[in-house]
């Protein structure tokens, strides 16, 4: 069967998705669409590569071949992967870090906030109207907060990624009155991770569901890009609305 493998930008960063059931053809197909994103000047890549794509070598070498050539130009490159031995694999040679274990329904579901461990390092708190143009500062202050923390390259370029698709949802999901709704975001700093807290006013997971995207569908994919980049994800839904909490360890 022919591979699915197509290009999509999101702001400034070149989304590959990839699926397939011939691991050759989708080494190729991936190769010609990754020289298109450098050739149309992207130079932050996240290759979305389904369950579904067959991995060999050829594949992790194409991968391995295009984050060199992704590096060398300045950007980042990382590959989102829910399935958990390919995720290993892709670790193993150094293109994924861990894959967290996906929640099978609402962990803390009427809670209020997500519970988090005591005493951070430092923390802050900011709010934001719910707006588009407001979307892009709100994840720079995040990334800037931690750059300060001491993450660095694709760690966090991953964290980057992930809240952007958080704070993308609270503003599409949790936001019913526009920009007369607010988006709260809570930064914390621990020793070894960081933990960045999304919360909104909408109606919950129920508005925008917790299950992973069907791999056909082009869009629905911002909760697989936070459970794979982040190491942990956990979620909170109740009246004032919900909170999504995205964890990322200094590495």
């Amino acid at each position: 069967m022919a591979s699915r493998v197509n290009v999509e930008r999101r702001g400034d960063i070149c989304v590959v998705r990839c699926g397939a059931w011939d691991a050759a053809d989708v080494a190729a197909s991936l190769e010609a669409e990754l020289k298109t994103c450098r050739e149309a000047g992207g130079r932050d890549v996240v290759v979305d590569l389904e369950d579904s794509a067959a991995v060999d070598d050829r594949t992790i070498a194409a991968l391995r071949a295009a984050a060199r050539a992704c590096r060398d130009q300045g950007g980042e490159f990382v590959v989102a992967c829910g399935d958990k031995a390919t995720r290993e694999r892709l670790a193993n040679a150094g293109l994924a870090g861990g894959c967290p274990e996906a929640p099978a329904g609402p962990a803390f579901d009427g809670a209020e906030s997500v519970a988090l461990p005591d005493r951070p390092r430092w923390q802050h708190v900011f709010s934001f109207p719910a707006a588009d143009h407001e979307i892009p500062n709100a994840r720079r202050r995040v990334v800037g907060f931690a750059e300060i923390c001491g993450m660095r390259g694709a760690s966090l370029f991953e964290l980057h990624v992930a809240v952007g698709e958080a704070l993308a949802n609270a503003l599409l999901h949790g936001s019913p009155h526009g920009a007369d709704d607010d988006i709260t975001v809570r930064f914390f700093c621990y020793s070894d991770e960081v933990a960045v807290e999304v919360g909104d006013h909408g109606e919950g997971m129920a508005a925008a569901p917790i299950c992973a995207p069907d791999p056909s569908q082009p869009a629905g994919r911002g909760i697989h890009f936070m459970r794979t980049l982040a190491d942990d994800m956990l979620f909170a839904c109740g009246p004032s609305g919900t909170r999504v909490l995205l964890v990322k360890r200094l590495r």
